[in-house]
């Protein structure tokens, strides 16, 4: 295969990058949404479950400095289809071995290509971007995650109702292969002609700068159940089948995914200094969403779908102008701030899904977990806004 000499165009670019992020990130969410299905046909408990979503993402957070490394040496380009050829092998594994052992290897792997994923579509996108565009195109790379959470929310749980949850993870790693030979045909190779962003090789973060993954920690511990606990809540809870559990979180995901990309554009005509409130705003919405989840069984349905609608689009909104800030601050050292701001991510996400089943486990219910998770939102937007008053690097 040739690889391109010359750059590519930015939509080229960020839409290899969406893809990247949406096969790879679906280990984040698809145990939850084949939970009942993992539970009936392994008999294991929710915390089982949980543990292969913290696993996944704990392994990113261990591997994101490592990442920003190896994205520093051999560019975005390959760090990209390094992670994906993990994806690849990750759902060979979970698809054909069977029982549960291969699930927490999957996930480990997977997540280990997250790291690489992140770190490399970052750093393509800062190479192909303008910076006034950039918190669009990022918005547009994260929204990869909720049109995955879309089509397998929908999908996934039926898949596996129907026939067997193993299928899902043959579709992961078809979408795997193709979107690694997509990285290698389409990203830029950063490494002899770095971006005027990238020239500088200091890679110093600015004084303060730890405040973004303290944030980060809070915002997906506080969040991430939105997407891996919502389908069983709304099965257990609120008395939905699976099928239309998976629709209604789907529809939320789909609908946030237009929101996301919506709130990029908003978010560049703020500009760097205002679109930092803007997030500090987003984060505090996505803390009361998970209050109306915490009060959905006695509020009625309608209040819970709100909770899980407005939640998962403000997270995500959220998320995508995190990276946008995170950029706008790092100045040349893009791969290190992305790297240390995901390492605190992760390893909020490690803590998050098991011990929200841990958790209902042990109390037989959602509602107290969904109120904890708004008092970390909550954490989150007061982080953020400490993380603000640093200045952003033309």
């Amino acid at each position: 295969m040739s690889f391109p000499a010359r750059p590519r165009p930015a939509a080229v670019v960020v839409g290899a990058s969406t893809l990247a992020i949406a096969f790879n990130s679906a280990y984040g969410y698809v145990p939850g949404f084949v939970a009942t299905a993992l539970r009936a046909d392994l008999g294991i408990e929710r915390w089982h479950v949980g543990l292969l979503v913290s696993l996944y993402f704990g392994c990113a957070g261990v591997a994101s400095l490592t990442a920003g490394r190896i994205c520093d040496r051999i560019g975005g380009r390959f760090s990209v289809a390094a992670g994906m050829a993990l994806v690849v092998l990750a759902s060979g594994v979970a698809a054909s071995l069977g029982g549960y052992a291969p699930l927490p290897a999957a996930g480990v792997l997977a997540g280990f290509g997250y790291a690489l994923n992140n770190v490399g579509t970052n750093v393509s996108v800062a190479s192909a971007v303008r910076p006034r565009r950039r918190a669009v195109a990022l918005s547009t790379r994260s929204s990869g995650i909720l049109l995955m959470s879309a089509l397998t929310a929908a999908v996934a749980p039926t898949v596996a109702d129907r026939w067997n949850w193993e299928w899902v993870y043959v579709g992961l790693g078809g979408g795997g292969v193709v979107t690694a030979l997509l990285a290698l045909a389409v990203l830029p190779d950063d490494r002899g002609e770095p971006h005027e962003l990238l020239q500088r090789r200091t890679h110093r973060l600015p004084r303060g700068f730890v405040w973004f993954p303290i944030a980060a920690f809070c915002l997906i511990a506080g969040a991430q159940p939105l997407l891996s606990w919502t389908v069983p809540y709304a099965e257990e809870s609120l008395g939905l089948s699976p099928a239309w559990a998976g629709i209604l979180v789907g529809a939320s995901s789909a609908v946030g995914a237009v929101a996301m990309v919506s709130t990029g554009f908003g978010a560049d005509r703020l500009g760097p200094h205002r679109r930092m409130r803007l997030l500090v705003v987003l984060v505090a919405g996505t803390g009361a969403s998970c209050l109306l989840l915490a009060g959905g069984r006695l509020l009625g349905l309608p209040v819970a779908m709100v909770g899980i609608l407005g939640g998962i689009i403000l997270q995500f909104a959220g998320i995508g102008t995190m990276h946008a800030a995170v950029v706008d601050r790092a100045g040349p050292a893009v791969a290190r701030a992305t790297a240390a701001t995901m390492t605190g991510y992760y390893l909020g996400a490690l803590v998050s899904p098991v011990a929200f089943g841990a958790f209902v486990d042990s109390v037989g219910s959602y509602e107290w977990a969904w109120f904890i998770l708004a008092i970390l939102l909550g954490g989150s937007a007061v982080a953020f806004r400490l993380a603000g008053r640093i200045e952003p690097v033309d």
